[in-house]
């Protein structure tokens, strides 16, 4: 397997684009193609599926002990049925994602929350395969839509140009794919209602404060911790002359936590809120969409019981315009995690107290992240990758991680 990985981005590079072109297999959008029609046919009667295999390589070069590498390996399967094809009825979708993971790869043994391989959030050795989601979305126009079930927010933001990537694409560390707020899981029940008017997206969100990357799915648990609600806006509009963007959320939750000022106690209510700001820099005529830019994304949050007391994501990324290649990808980022002072106070605290033989304290993280995605076909893509990562324990040096990543639709 591991010889067969190596030699086809070597055949890959090394034929000439006239003999790919040529092929079949160079121009469709997935490995195994339309199934000699049958896939199309499927699709037309209201079903669809989608698979991806992705295989990711880490290796720290340098400030882990060890200097360890890992590797992992993650498959997904996306199930999609509907209602209207299936002649139920119309403007509704149900849709399924199931995930199989195996490997070790996930944070080279660096304590913190900025996760470098997100791929690999939240695994436990004896729960390789799961179901992160399974929903039901309903359109009632072209503007209005609704989701209701378990909803893995990675894959919410699948196709956003900057963060996200759903784990298998953009950027490793979750500081990017998925930016910590202390108060959304990544996998969630709940519902969000989405609805665009002109320049404006609004969207509505209540959900399960429970993870259920981590949480076993029982209905009789559900909100069981309280619930929380989120209300978002984004505006669209024109700043010299390309496609820029404002957006603000917040989010509140009852659910309870660790009172950090006095633990073992609890306190309850949190709050998360968010501005972020893109703008294009480079764009490719007739298509707004297909650019490169600026994306800033900064977050304030109550710090007790949250974890977090404010987060700063951002950088530069998008399509490679400049090497005439739109349909790769790449990003420069850096991200800034600013941990609950009352956490931060308390723990130092008792290291202090307790006169133990450590120098370790907790600090903020912070980090530095570089990738390059090159889309060898409309279905394989391969994404190089250099993280520099300071983690929230003092005596842990800053890590130097280097990454390759292979992502291949079928």
């Amino acid at each position: 397997m591991k010889t067969t990985l190596k030699i086809i981005p070597i055949a890959v590079m090394l034929a000439s684009p006239a003999a790919l072109a040529a092929t079949s297999v160079y121009t469709q959008d997935t490995l195994t193609g339309d199934w000699a029609g049958a896939r199309s046919t499927i699709q037309d009667a209201g079903l669809t599926f989608e698979g991806e295999y992705t295989n990711t390589y880490q290796s720290a070069q340098s400030g882990v002990d060890g200097s360890p590498s890992n590797t992992s390996h993650r498959l997904d399967l996306l199930v999609g049925a509907d209602t209207e094809k299936l002649g139920l009825w119309q403007g509704g979708s149900f849709h399924t994602q199931l995930i199989y993971r195996d490997g070790e790869a996930n944070n080279l043994g660096i304590n913190g929350l900025s996760v470098p391989n997100t791929g690999f959030y939240g695994y436990e050795d004896d729960e390789r395969a799961f179901i992160s989601g399974l929903y039901y979305m309903h359109r009632f126009s072209p503007s209005t839509n609704a989701l209701i079930g378990q909803i893995d927010a990675f894959e919410l933001l699948r196709h956003a140009p900057f963060y996200g990537g759903a784990t298998r694409h953009g950027f490793m560390n979750v500081a990017f794919a998925a930016p910590p707020s202390g108060v959304t899981p990544p996998a969630f029940l709940g519902a969000i209602v989405n609805h665009t008017e002109g320049p404006w997206r609004f969207t509505g969100m209540a959900y399960d404060p429970k993870n259920r990357y981590t949480e076993k799915v029982r209905l009789d648990d559900a909100f069981e911790d309280g619930i929380n609600l989120a209300v978002s806006a984004t505006y669209t509009t024109l700043w010299a002359g390309r496609m820029t963007t404002l957006g603000g959320s917040y989010t509140y939750s009852t659910e309870e936590g660790m009172n950090w000022e006095v633990p073992p106690e609890t306190a309850k209510y949190k709050y998360n809120t968010r501005l972020q700001f893109t703008h294009n820099i480079a764009e490719n005529e007739g298509n707004p969409r297909e650019a490169w830019g600026l994306y800033l994304r900064g977050s304030v949050a109550d710090g007790n019981p949250n974890i977090l007391d404010a987060t700063f994501a951002g950088g530069l990324g998008g399509q490679a315009l400049f090497f005439d290649r739109p349909q790769d990808s790449w990003g420069l980022g850096y991200y800034h995690l600013t941990l609950s002072n009352d956490l931060k106070d308390t723990v130092n605290g008792i290291l202090d107290v307790g006169n133990l033989p450590l120098d370790a304290r907790m600090r903020n993280e912070q980090g530095v992240e570089a990738y390059y995605a090159y889309q060898a076909t409309p279905w394989l893509t391969f994404t190089a990758d250099l993280q520099y990562v300071e983690s929230m324990v003092s005596t842990e040096d800053k890590a130097l991680l280097f990454g390759l990543r292979t992502n291949i639709r079928f």
